[in-house]
C-alpha cells in the first residue's frame, strides 16, 4: 500500500484526490504536509467553463 493510500484514511478523499502532496515534515509533535491543487478539477465540474482567481496564503488544519 502506498503512502497516498494511507492518507486517504487520515484525510479527507476529495483533499487527497484533488491535491498533490509536494512535501512533508515531521517533527516531534506535528506532521506537516504540503499539497499543491491539481491542474484537472474534479469531473463533476467538466460541464463548467471555470477560471483561476489564483491562490490563497497558506493555511493550517
Amino acid at each position: 500500500m502506498d503512502s497516498v493510500e494511507l492518507l486517504k484514511f487520515v484525510l479527507p478523499d476529495f483533499l487527497v484526490d484533488n491535491f498533490e502532496i509536494v512535501s512533508a515534515l515531521n517533527s516531534e509533535e506535528n506532521l506537516h504536509l504540503y499539497f499543491e491543487e491539481k491542474s484537472k478539477p474534479p469531473k463533476e465540474f467538466d460541464s463548467l467553463e471555470l477560471v483561476s482567481k489564483g491562490f490563497l496564503d497558506e493555511i493550517t488544519i
